[in-house]
């Protein structure tokens, strides 16, 4: 068989290379780095500022009646960004055949393309940007509104995993598992940013 008429594995519909073995493998582990990689930036993030929390500017805060301890977001988020990433490897994920005029599988195709990747990306980026910003200028607003971001996107997510075809019979019911408990934690957060800000005017 030439090169030619070698099958092609791809990531989304552009990137190709042809299939062997060991691509497969590597192809199909890119899933292991989506379900771990929001827990990874998220507690790296936070172990970046969590010194910040002493400082007296940010200690000294006036929070809302139903702010909850300290030790509840480390308990919260790392379960949260888990969820994510477990519903991200699932509903981002896609293996099909693509034919052509000599093979029934001439291509491969792995995940999504990259359309697909765009708004769960986006709500994963302003989730990441909240603490750097809360703890820069102009804190309190900016992280309200970063937050405010977070949980729209959050929901845009859900909806879309909800509404595309997906690989997994089970991941519309697995997507509203994962995000509601996040996009609810969500609310509740923009609940304490809006009132930490209007407290501390």
């Amino acid at each position: 068989m030439t090169s030619k008429n070698k099958t092609k594995s791809c990531l989304g519909q552009n990137i190709c290379v042809d299939d062997s073995y060991f691509i497969d493998i590597i192809f199909k582990s890119i899933r292991y780095i989506i379900l771990f990689i929001p827990l990874i930036i998220g507690m790296t993030i936070g172990a970046i500022y969590g010194k910040k929390w002493n400082e007296d500017k940010y200690k000294n805060l006036k929070k809302p009646e139903y702010n909850p301890p300290n030790y509840v977001f480390g308990i919260v988020w790392p379960i949260l960004y888990l969820l994510i990433g477990g519903i991200y490897s699932y509903a981002l994920y896609d293996s099909k055949c693509i034919p052509d005029s000599i093979s029934k599988c001439a291509k491969i195709i792995y995940y999504k393309d990259l359309k697909y990747w765009i708004i769960p990306t986006l709500a994963l980026i302003f989730n990441f940007l909240y603490i750097p910003v809360f703890f820069g200028e102009n804190g309190l607003f900016n992280g309200f509104v970063i937050i405010i971001l977070s949980l729209i996107f959050a929901v845009l997510t859900l909806l879309q995993f909800i509404i595309q075809t997906n690989y997994y019979k089970y991941t519309k019911t697995l997507a509203i598992i994962a995000l509601v408990p996040y996009i609810l934690w969500l609310s509740f957060a923009s609940y304490l940013s809006y009132n930490i800000y209007i407290l501390n005017l």
